[in-house]
């Protein structure tokens, strides 16, 4: 495995719950390996809310990437409170805001243009 294939998803603890269930419900981003780390920022003289979630998937193909991407963006599209999201492949590093309504396709679009346009 390289970190290509290695997708990042962090976001404040507690917002990732959901998010995790709704991946873990795919059958094949199941099989991915989808892992949840906690860190803690309070350490380094940050608040509290620096604590944070970070869901790891492998997402070894582009079947995988659109299903992850497709099931993320269906959870920010379904957030009813401000959410920021970093979703990290590689050296590609996105962060997404739901500081206004966009469609769930829309965050979906956002994420697999961003994640895959990259050289192999």
């Amino acid at each position: 495995m390289t970190d290509a294939d290695l997708l990042s998803i962090t976001a404040e603890t507690g917002e990732t719950p959901d998010l995790l269930a709704m991946l873990r419900r795919d059958p094949d981003l199941n099989r991915a390996g989808i892992t949840l780390s906690t860190a803690d920022g309070a350490g380094s003289g940050e608040t509290l809310g620096d604590l944070t979630d970070t869901i790891h998937a492998v997402v070894a193909n582009d079947a995988l990437l659109t299903a992850a991407t497709t099931t993320i963006g269906v959870w920010l599209g379904a957030r009813i409170r401000p959410t920021r999201i970093r979703v990290r492949r590689g050296d590609v590093e996105v962060e997404v805001e739901t500081v206004r309504a966009k469609r769930a396709d829309a965050y979906a679009r956002e994420l697999l243009d961003a994640l895959s346009d990259r050289e192999e």
